[in-house]
C-alpha cells in the first residue's frame, strides 16, 4: 500500500468517526407558505463522542436572504451533550411555486496544526419552503431515445396547478447537421390536475451526425408556455488518427507527424495520444505526444519528436491510444512503420517518411552565433591591453 492509498484510508476513517461524533436534529424543516409567512425554528446539534471541538454556521441557497440565524459559531466542551441553534424565516408575500430551500451550514473548525492529517464534518438542516401553485402550471421535463433509425423527443408533463387543463402541446425545434431547423409538434391532449403525461414526436437519425445538438421543447397549456432547452447527445465523441509517418532514420532523432480528426461537431479538449513502440511485440520505447485543442470537425496536425538515437534498422509498431477531457479514452490503434538506414532513408519520396530533427543543428547554431561575439571582444581587448603594454615599455 502506498503513502497516498495510505493517507487517504485515514482520511476516510476520519471522516466517518466525525460522522457518527457528530449529528444533527431534526435535519430538515418542512414550511408550507399558503399557511405560515413566519416561523420561529430551532434544531440541536448533538455531541455523540463528548470531545471538544467548535463549529462555524452560516447560510446557503436560493431562499438564504429570508433567514436569520442567532449565533454563527458553536463551542462543545467535553461535558457538551448538545447545543441548540435558533432561526427565523420570514418569507415575502410571493414566494416562488414549488419546492425552494434556505440551508443553515454547521462546518467544524479545524486545529492549524500543519503536520497533522485532520478531515473536517459539514452538516446541513435543510429548510424546504412549500410556494402556492397558480390556477394554471405545469412543470415539464425533456428526454431523448435512441430507436435504431429514428431519435424520439419526449416531453415529460405534469399539471400542478389548481384548474385542469383543457389543451397542451409541446413543440420540438431542433438543428440538423445541414443547420437546417426541424419543428417537431406531438398531440394535443388534455390534462387533469395533478395528472403526468408523456407526449412524443420523432426524427429520422440519419439527419445528424456524431456531435451535440441543442433541443428547445416549448410546452403551450391552454394561453400560457413554458420553455425547456437540453443538449442532444447523438454518438460519442471520437477523435481518430488519421496519419501517422511511416518511415524513420535510424540512430537519428526525428520529426514525425501525427494528424488528428475530430468527428465530434463540437471543439474537443486537451488531446494527446499515448504511444507504444514494439519491436517484435517487445515493447522497447513509450512516449506521449503534446496536447492540443480541436475543432468541431476539423483536422489538427502534431509535430513533434521521436527519439530513435538507440535504435537499429527494423520493422516498428506503433499503438497508439487518442486521450482527451482528461476522462475520454479511445480505443487502441496500431501503426506500422520502419527505421531506415540513412542511405536508404534519403532514397524514399517525402511522403511517409519523418524529418530528421533539426534540434541538434539549430543548438550548434546558436552555439556559434553566441560565441561570434565573445571572440572579437576578447580580440579586442587583447589588442588592447597590448597597446597599452607597448606604450608603457616605450
Amino acid at each position: 500500500m502506498n503513502k497516498t492509498t495510505l493517507t487517504w484510508l485515514v482520511v476516510l476513517l476520519l471522516t466517518f468517526n466525525l460522522v457518527l461524533a457528530i449529528g444533527i436534529r431534526p435535519a430538515k424543516t418542512e414550511l408550507i407558505s399558503d399557511n405560515l409567512k413566519h416561523l420561529d425554528g430551532q434544531f440541536w446539534v448533538v455531541n455523540n463522542d463528548q470531545r471538544e471541538f467548535s463549529t462555524k454556521i452560516y447560510l446557503e441557497g436560493e431562499m438564504s436572504q429570508y433567514v436569520t440565524i442567532t449565533t454563527n459559531q458553536l463551542t462543545f466542551r467535553q461535558d457538551t451533550d448538545a447545543l441548540p441553534i435558533t432561526f427565523t424565516v420570514n418569507l415575502p408575500e410571493t414566494v416562488p411555486p414549488g419546492t425552494s430551500t434556505a440551508v443553515i451550514v454547521i462546518e467544524e473548525e479545524l486545529p492549524s496544526a500543519a503536520d497533522t492529517i485532520s478531515s473536517k464534518i459539514v452538516l446541513k438542516h435543510k429548510i424546504n419552503i412549500q410556494g402556492p401553485y397558480p390556477d394554471k402550471y405545469i412543470i415539464t421535463k425533456l428526454n431523448f431515445h435512441d430507436q435504431g433509425d429514428k431519435i424520439e423527443f419526449v416531453s415529460e408533463i405534469e399539471n400542478l396547478g389548481k384548474l385542469n387543463l383543457e389543451k397542451v402541446q409541446t413543440k420540438f425545434y431542433v438543428n440538423d447537421k445541414q443547420q437546417q431547423t426541424h419543428t417537431l409538434e406531438t398531440e394535443v391532449t388534455p390534462l387533469q390536475t395533478k395528472e403526468n403525461k408523456l407526449l412524443r414526436a420523432a426524427l429520422e437519425k440519419d439527419l445528424f451526425e456524431l456531435g451535440q445538438f441543442e433541443v428547445s421543447a416549448v410546452t403551450i397549456y391552454d394561453d400560457q408556455q413554458v420553455e425547456l432547452t437540453k443538449s442532444l447527445l447523438v454518438g460519442k465523441p471520437e477523435v481518430d488518427i488519421t496519419y501517422f509517418d511511416q518511415y524513420f532514420k535510424a540512430f537519428k532523432i526525428n520529426e514525425y507527424s501525427m494528424d488528428l480528426l475530430n468527428k465530434w461537431n463540437k471543439e474537443v479538449e486537451n488531446v494527446y495520444v499515448d504511444v507504444q513502440v514494439k519491436r517484435d511485440e517487445q515493447k522497447i520505447d513509450e512516449f506521449r505526444t503534446k496536447s492540443v485543442d480541436i475543432a468541431g470537425l476539423t483536422t489538427e496536425r502534431i509535430n513533434d519528436y521521436f527519439d530513435a538515437r538507440d535504435k537499429s534498422p527494423g520493422k516498428l509498431t506503433f499503438e497508439m491510444i487518442v486521450n482527451f477531457w482528461n476522462t475520454y479514452k479511445m480505443e487502441q490503434k496500431t501503426f506500422q512503420g520502419e527505421l531506415l538506414p540513412e542511405e536508404e532513408f534519403n532514397q524514399l519520396p517525402l511522403t511517409g517518411r519523418a524529418a530528421e530533427s533539426t534540434f541538434s543543428t539549430t543548438v550548434g547554431k546558436t552555439i556559434t552565433w553566441l560565441l561570434i561575439p565573445i571572440v572579437l571582444i576578447s580580440i579586442i581587448l587583447f589588442l588592447y591591453f597590448k597597446y597599452i603594454k607597448l606604450r608603457k615599455d616605450r
